[in-house]
């Protein structure tokens, strides 16, 4: 099995280049340079680009997209780009392609939708690989928020939290976690297994966790006493409609107004056998040590 992994140097695509490489024999495609593989360099969103790694492999996993930009840029990387790799998968007799895609795209579960720029397009990238999905097995994966050594967004909670000692919390929303690891077993056995028809997964801790809960958390693996600040929404609300008349493009707003973020991966459980290994309490010390083992905090 040769597998291109597009979005190579990026978070998700580092961590899995790290732990399958011994695996399979692997081909990277980013704007960046990762070192360690068979590399190609390129834009996901020029089809010529990808053209020239996809005709080195027969299996894809589809990591490359945008989690923060203007419109454009989102539309470009997350849709134009799925598109160019729906098109050349099909040209190119591309067995299978595991698309790593986000729990934005199916929505927070009160509203069961997109509700960002980002989710959408997200959304749309699936429908773009789906359109293709009879000439080449399709899975997609939707993780929630994905954490772990490289990650560096909720790195920026931590770090401000470790030295402020100040945790900023939103008291009615709940969020799913799945530890970087959890989510590459579940690629590893995506890749090994067949399954009938495009499927589409949740994939994540089964559980959630409040604000509150993540500090306690956090302070523990700190090792520091925290104080915890909440938010109430309608300070949230009113910060939030002075943004949006003043015209500032903040895809997240509408994220942060939903309140449950949550999954579970029951399905994929099911049909491939797949276990969760880490809860948040274990991947977070996982997370810390690694962030100071590698002189991050």
């Amino acid at each position: 099995m040769k597998i291109l992994v597009t979005g190579a140097s990026g978070f998700v695509g580092k961590n899995l280049i790290s732990r399958l490489s011994c695996k399979y024999r692997l081909y990277g495609f980013s704007r960046k340079k990762r070192e360690g593989i068979n590399y190609f360099k390129g834009d996901i969103a020029n089809i010529e680009d990808l053209e020239k790694a996809i005709v080195n492999v027969d299996t894809v996993v589809h990591l490359a997209g945008l989690i923060r930009g203007s419109k454009k840029a989102f539309y470009t990387t997350n849709v134009l780009g799925a598109r160019n790799l729906s098109i050349l998968a099909a040209k190119h007799n591309i067995k299978k392609i595991i698309y790593v895609s986000s729990l934005a795209a199916k929505g927070p579960l009160e509203k069961n939708e997109p509700v960002s720029y980002y989710g959408y397009t997200k959304r749309l990238g699936e429908l773009e690989l789906l359109k293709n999905s009879h000439r080449y097995d399709l899975i997609v994966l939707r993780p929630p928020v994905i954490y772990g050594p490289n990650e560096q967004e909720v790195y920026k909670l931590i770090k401000f939290t470790k030295k402020t000692g100040i945790f900023f919390a939103i008291d009615d929303i709940r969020l799913s976690f799945v530890y970087v690891d959890d989510l590459i077993d579940a690629i590893d056995i995506a890749l090994q297994h067949k399954w009938d028809g495009p499927k589409i997964y949740t994939i994540c801790e089964n559980t959630y966790y409040d604000f509150f809960e993540i500090a306690n958390i956090i302070a523990y693996h700190l090792g520091q006493n925290i104080k915890t600040v909440a938010f109430p929404r309608i300070i949230l609300d009113a910060v939030f409609f002075g943004l949006k008349e003043s015209g500032i493009f903040f895809d997240k707003i509408n994220e942060i107004k939903a309140h449950l973020w949550v999954c579970k991966s029951n399905e994929f459980m099911r049909d491939f056998g797949f276990k969760v290994n880490h809860n948040l309490f274990s991947g977070m010390y996982k997370t810390i040590r690694w962030y100071r083992e590698n002189g991050w905090l």
